[in-house]
């Protein structure tokens, strides 16, 4: 009965108090939907291959690689090593290797082709690592047999529409065998750090490739130790550690692995479970999480919902000092300072409740745009979801109390003769806290904003900064996905005809301005090969990042000769033994200048040569890495992808020409292609969205501190309505007037700007040199997130103040 009359009492304060408890209400209400948003995204980061019931035994097999005295950690690791891990580790249950390429299917019912991005060959025992949902076929079936695919629906659905898939076949890379549908599988859901649109048998790898090239990948799948290309999966038996697996991998490398490289290799098990969140591994599947910004993202939530609460604190606090004499009455007819304290912390959960329901529709509302700012699918059910939903009530419900509770401590500690007395509390002893809150939010929003400015300058920044290399108007049209013929074939004659005469053909229109051929392009990844020289031998263990290039890969991106000569057909080895180095591998591989490099022999892998020329220094991934240095070879069979840069004008039809001519020359292959700027803007994708996202809770820390300021400033022009009509009087100008009421809090902005700068610079400074290349923090930017806040907040006073500038003074002399 107690409760319910509190809740009477408070909602007719809180009516009656109309424009402030609405102000308090929407100001909690976007707080809570900030705070509510960021838990979303954060708990859907959190929640990555949870749908696996065995999740806490299912490990992935890492590579630790020591390269030229650093470790490297690989998602991917050799071959051979799957195999003999189940009968040489008892702690071990079931394993799976899965080797990821592209690959061209073609429907021979429909004669229709279709690129497959993400195809992969499994072995049997996938289906035991792994939980797959099957829609059609036996799971006990799936992927033993071979020549036959397993299909997820979606892809299913793309070559067979609503026709059952099951029986059908397909042919895979060009190839005449037919690939029978053996099972269609659910979709894996998006919070999996590993997902595929079709799985082939592990051992059909080979059927997929030219005939000229599988005897030696057999060889390399069998006995290769070195070369890293598959994903290895283990489930660990009931009651065992990683860990125990971990120590006993040096004997198992011993005993099976290539005396030459084991003290040069590491295996270890990661957790899949933290695959996502964790991963520091080059090579992941798919892109991971960056914990630190998950973190930052789960902080400036708590910061957003801190500046509501303050907002609120503010406001409440001045409006229990104008309910001072509501309060006297009260204890002089007895009532004791918890009851009083319980009402008024009453009225502030009763906001919070009705917040918490507006910040729900807000979720709603605006789920939609935050799913497409972060790229993710995230849900929200919020009858579906009951602990959810509890947790978002229970935020609600703890933040309204906490903000209450010390207004309403302090309105209950005021004496009631004291009330009487006109000694309504409005003393200057109590103003250090609403001041300090106030200069608190407005650090906040500027140290966002100014996070924000620095975080678009470093954008900025790479997309300015000259990469070594010509990039613009260059498509990128793969032949292949690397796959294991490039790694391990010096191709074949008459692949190598057609390719040619394509390029040929195409430069005999004016729209294509030159061609080339490469293993990988400048910026966006390269392989490591070993290298030895007459000064580097084989036990230095010198893995470099290396190319293989056509001979006119260096005019196509603009590379310069620095010294020696570029590669020339009419040389007539240069395939065979020729290498060119950039700048910096002069430097890494002991030699004093690229003129003493010229000449001297080299060998990568297994190629024997000589170094014919040097280059300037190029990118070979994004700017967040270190420049590296660069091998280059014409290794024809390793060549997977078609540079081809275009005349700007009317690109369309450019396009609709390559592909008519790509369609004669390589009708096994669907024409696919990017341009490699959009390739290389994704290496930014992450940072690009960080800023996208601390820009908008930027907007709105400063909105919710303008809020509460609007709020605080509409409240004090209620409580001098006398002092400025006296001022008017006594001839004082509008422009004084708002001086004097704007003055001290602008003071509190300016004293924001000034502990939020030092602060925002050690931050973003610290976060900038996470990267090889990046600014210095300009002091320019604190300068303009302060003078932005400022004018902001001064807007903001100026609204109110103005309007009571101009008001009648007989009014407000005249109202009690």
């Amino acid at each position: 009965m107690m409760i319910k009359n509190y809740l009477k009492i408070a909602s007719r304060n809180l009516w009656k108090q109309k424009g402030y408890t609405a102000i308090n209400l929407f100001g909690m209400a976007v707080g809570l939907m900030c705070c509510f948003l960021i838990l979303l995204y954060v708990r859907h980061e959190r929640q990555y291959d949870r749908f696996h019931e065995s999740v806490d035994r299912l490990y992935r097999v890492n590579y630790q690689a020591k390269f030229s005295g650093s470790t490297f950690e690989l998602t991917r690791i050799p071959a051979p090593i799957g195999p003999r891990l189940v009968d040489n580790f008892p702690q071990i249950e079931t394993a799976a290797r899965f080797y990821p390429r592209s690959i061209s299917v073609r429907d021979p019912e429909q004669d229709r082709q279709i690129e497959i991005p993400n195809a992969l060959f499994a072995d049997s025992t996938a289906t035991q690592v792994f939980d797959f949902e099957f829609v059609q076929g036996n799971p006990e079936q799936a992927l033993q047999e071979p020549f036959t695919v397993v299909l997820t629906e979606e892809t299913a659905e793309r070559f067979f529409g609503t026709r059952q898939a099951l029986g059908r076949t397909l042919l895979l890379a060009g190839q005449q065998q037919p690939f029978k549908v053996n099972a269609v599988v659910r979709d894996f859901p998006e919070q999996a750090h590993l997902h595929f649109d079709l799985l082939v048998p592990f051992s059909n790898i080979v059927d997929t490739e030219p005939d000229y090239a599988r005897e030696s990948i057999l060889i390399a799948q069998n006995a290769n130790w070195i070369a890293s290309y598959t994903y290895t999966y283990v489930r660990l038996r009931e009651g065992t550690s990683s860990g125990a697996v971990d120590a006993a991998f040096p004997d198992f490398l011993k005993r099976f692995g290539d005396p030459n490289f084991i003290d040069k290799q590491a295996f270890v098990l990661f957790p899949v479970s933290e695959i996502h969140l964790l991963s520091e591994a080059e090579g992941e599947p798919e892109p991971v999480a960056n914990l630190a910004y998950l973190r930052l993202f789960a902080i400036v939530g708590l910061l957003i919902l801190l500046i509501a609460a303050i907002n609120f604190i503010n406001l409440s606090n001045a409006i229990y000092l104008d309910r001072m004499k509501e309060v006297a009455v009260r204890k002089v007819l007895g009532a004791g300072k918890g009851g009083l304290i319980s009402q008024l912390v009453s009225e502030a959960v009763l906001i919070c409740i009705f917040a918490c329901i507006l910040a729900l529709i807000g979720v709603s509302l605006v789920l939609p745009y935050l799913n497409a700012l972060t790229a993710r699918t995230i849900s929200f059910n919020l009858l579906g979801n009951w602990p959810q939903t509890a947790l978002f009530a229970g935020i609600a419900l703890v933040t309204g109390l906490l903000a209450g509770l010390y207004p309403a401590v302090i309105a209950s500690r005021f004496q009631p003769a004291r009330i009487f007395q006109h000694h309504t509390g409005h003393t200057g002893g109590r103003q250090w806290l609403r001041k300090s809150l106030i200069t608190i939010q407005f650090i906040v929003g500027i140290a966002l904003l100014s996070g924000t400015f620095v975080i678009l300058s470093q954008l900025r920044y790479w997309e300015n900064m000259p990469l070594g290399f010509e990039r613009n108007q260059v498509l990128a049209v793969p032949l292949f996905s690397p796959n294991m013929n490039a790694a391990f074939m010096p191709g074949d004659s008459t692949l190598r005809g057609r390719t040619l005469a394509f390029e040929e053909k195409l430069l005999q229109h004016p729209q294509i301005e030159a061609i080339t051929q490469a293993s990988n392009l400048p910026g966006v990844g390269a392989v490591r090969h070993p290298i030895t020289t007459d000064k580097i031998t084989v036990e230095d263990n010198v893995f470099l990042p290396c190319i293989s290039a056509d001979y006119d890969f260096a005019q196509t991106f603009g590379l310069q000769i620095l010294e020696g000569r570029n590669f020339g057909k009419e040389y007539g080895s240069d395939h065979i033994d020729a290498f060119i180095i950039n700048e910096m591998a002069v430097k890494t591989l002991g030699w004093n200048s690229p003129a003493e490099a010229i000449g001297k022999s080299m060998t990568k892998g297994g190629k024997r040569g000589h170094i014919v020329g040097v280059v300037n220094n190029f990118h070979t991934r994004g700017l967040q890495a270190a420049l590296e240095p660069v091998i280059m070879d014409v290794g024809v069979g390793a060549f997977t992808t078609f540079a081809i840069r275009v005349k700007q004008d009317n690109i369309p039809a450019t396009l609709d020409l390559i592909e008519r001519h790509w369609k004669d020359y390589f009708p096994e292959k669907a024409f696919e292609y990017a341009f490699l700027d959009d390739n290389l803007q994704l290496a930014y994708q992450e940072e690009q969205r960080l800023a996208s996202l601390i820009g908008y809770f930027s907007a709105i820390a400063i909105f919710l501190s303008c809020f509460g300021l609007f709020g605080l400033i509409s409240f004090t022009i209620h409580q001098k309505a006398k002092e400025i009509g006296i001022r008017k009087i006594l001839g004082a100008s509008v422009a004084g007037i708002v001086g004097m009421l704007s003055k001290g809090y602008l003071l509190l902005v300016g004293l924001a700007l000034l502990v939020a700068a030092p602060l925002t610079w050690y931050f973003m400074q610290q976060w900038l040199e996470t990267f090889s290349y990046h600014i210095q923090v300009p002091w320019w930017i604190f300068l303009l997130s302060g003078l932005a806040a400022i004018l902001i907040a001064f807007i903001t006073i100026s609204i109110q103040s103005v309007r009571a500038a101009l008001g009648s003074p007989v009014k407000s002399l005249r109202s009690d």
